[in-house]
């Protein structure tokens, strides 16, 4: 059954997280394939360029937690020729100034984008992986952060008096 427009679907795993408010059947965790995830970066292929190697390098440290690589190589490796492609029609535009070269670099650009929202970077993508929330400090979030950080600042000193001798605020006075 397909969805309409509107708000997308909650990822399963979050609907497990938060106890299934709506009560529909979840896919049973036995038959749950479970894809190998990344503990080290896999090597890039060899025909990539500058930008596309940084996307690669991003890309597997950022996202290594959802990302596997048995099953999403491919993906990512789109992701870093798009950003090669995107880096060379760019490139070309700025140096031609044609329409025809900004119509190819705002569809290559477009594409790349595409691309990396598929691959989890994006808020919403994320979102519908399940896997991150960003969320606005609130006024009471950056209030305790400027309590937490004016006590690492204004650590009380440690004022030693000896019995029998004047406080010197006192001798001051007098």
């Amino acid at each position: 059954m397909s969805r309409g427009p509107g708000r997308p679907a909650k990822p399963t795993e979050l609907k497990r997280l938060m106890g299934n408010l709506g009560h529909r059947d979840l896919p049973d965790l036995n038959n749950i394939t479970h894809l190998p995830m990344a503990h080290t970066p896999p090597t890039p292929p060899d025909n990539l360029g500058e930008q596309g190697l940084k996307i690669w390098d991003r890309t597997w440290s950022m996202a290594i937690t959802w990302l596997s690589p048995a099953s999403d190589i491919d993906a990512v490796i789109n992701v870093a020729r798009l950003a090669d492609a995107t880096e060379t029609a760019r490139v070309r535009y700025m140096a031609t100034s044609e329409p025809a070269d900004a119509k190819a670099y705002v569809a290559i650009n477009k594409a790349y984008t595409d691309a990396l929202s598929s691959i989890g970077f994006d808020p919403i993508a994320r979102s519908r992986l399940g896997v991150a929330e960003v969320r606005a400090a609130t006024s009471i979030d950056k209030l305790l952060e400027r309590r937490q950080n004016r006590a690492k600042v204004l650590e009380p000193e440690t004022i030693t008096i000896e019995t029998g001798a004047p406080n010197n605020n006192e001798a001051n006075s007098n």
